[in-house]
């Protein structure tokens, strides 16, 4: 019972989410470095709401350092760096 009550909540939350969808920030890692990292997960975002970030956070273009998806293909980051 308390399996399909947890399972019940899981799945209003995801449909929450997808209703009122928000754009994940773009994080600092480095700034001396320029290295930066963004989510772009679920529905309502994906690889390209990712390089669109970069090209919003980097005037003279970036470059990828790191992209992960995880086997659900939900969960999506991507670490970039500004070029100079």
């Amino acid at each position: 019972m308390k399996l399909l009550f947890l399972s019940v909540i899981f799945v209003l939350s995801g449909c929450a989410q997808l209703r009122n969808p928000q754009a994940q920030p773009v994080v600092v890692k480095d700034v001396n470095q320029q290295i930066m990292y963004t989510t772009c997960n679920g529905l309502a975002e994906d690889w390209g709401t990712c390089h669109s970030k970069g090209m919003s956070s980097c005037p003279n273009s970036y470059i990828v350092l790191e992209k992960i998806q995880e086997s659900n293909g939900i969960f999506r980051s991507m670490t970039f760096q500004c070029k100079k």
